[in-house]
């Protein structure tokens, strides 16, 4: 029996997922309300329902994203996995996007809010990606095929986390059943975060 637990917190809301064996997959989907680490947690034990032991790997979403959320994820992801002695499996958040579309026999680009006004964004043609992620801007991306997060109000396909999360375990699911080894779940930044120094020590190093 082989159980996936997959964790997706690139978002303002959250997902998590587990997939026992044949089963169709459990799936949560909450707002994090700017608490990731303690809200994930509860959900993850709420997925799982006391069957901790029946996880084989673990899936992150690594990113682009929330800063802090994605670093929650990856982190929590990575210390489950520890703690079990199981493999983590990183999969990127546009990749996820492209999966859940079922991007094959079209061209498009897949989103995610970046801050600042700005989006990452990915090409895609027949599922493969045909350019580097990189940092867009709203202009940018008028007149093109959209799916992701906010794609919705630039006219393009909506995908939820849950969606992601779900798609991302399709994703992996051959590499984890076939015992190969994960290439590593790192967690992927369109920029550096914007950090203040205080005011009182400006020698003091910033924390988070």
């Amino acid at each position: 029996m082989n159980g996936i637990l997959a964790i997706d917190t690139a978002s303002p809301r959250f997902a998590v997922a587990f997939e026992n064996g044949a089963e169709t997959p459990m799936v949560l989907e909450r707002e994090a309300l700017q608490d990731h680490s303690r809200l994930l947690l509860s959900a993850l034990e709420e997925v799982l329902a006391g069957r901790k032991r029946a996880v084989t790997a673990i899936l992150v979403i690594t990113g682009p994203g929330s800063y802090a959320g994605v670093r929650v994820g990856v982190a929590t992801a990575q210390g489950l996995a520890f703690s079990l002695g199981i493999p983590v499996f990183g999969v990127g958040t546009l990749e996820a996007v492209a999966a859940a579309l079922g991007a094959h026999g079209r061209e498009v680009t897949t989103i995610h809010p970046s801050g600042r006004g700005g989006f990452g964004a990915q090409r895609w043609l027949d599922g493969d990606s045909i350019g580097a992620l990189s940092v867009a801007t709203v202009e940018a991306l008028v007149g093109l095929s959209l799916a992701g997060e906010g794609a919705g109000a630039l006219g393009g396909d909506e995908i939820s986390p849950a969606q992601r999360i779900v798609a991302a375990i399709s994703l992996v699911r051959a590499q984890i059943l076939s015992g190969a080894r994960p290439a590593g779940a790192d967690v992927t930044y369109l920029r550096e975060p914007k950090i203040t120094v205080s005011r009182r020590n400006p020698l003091a190093a910033p924390t988070g």
